[in-house]
């Protein structure tokens, strides 16, 4: 007798499904090899990081600045031919 895909007999009940422990496996060897590849990892000092901070600091204080301006020139000309 052929079965459906995804179908249950009675005697499936108690049986734990193939692919359980193939997922156990699996999930203990991909913890293992992050492990391992965290191990690898060369983190940035206070210095580095700091030093970094403020560049992306200041990088977006620039954007900031100049998108505010065109926002502001763009608005004012919106303005003006609006109101003409």
């Amino acid at each position: 007798m052929e079965r459906l895909p995804g179908t249950r007999t009675a005697t499936d009940e108690g049986r734990p499904k193939a692919g359980d422990a193939g997922l156990v496996q699996r999930v203990s060897g991909f913890l293992q090899e992050f492990k391992t590849e965290m191990k690898k990892v060369t983190w940035p000092g206070r210095k580095e990081t700091a030093s970094s901070t403020a560049v992306v600091i200041v990088t977006v204080m620039i954007i900031v600045i100049f998108l505010g301006l065109v926002d502001y020139a763009l608005g004012r000309i919106v303005y003006s031919v609006l109101n003409f």
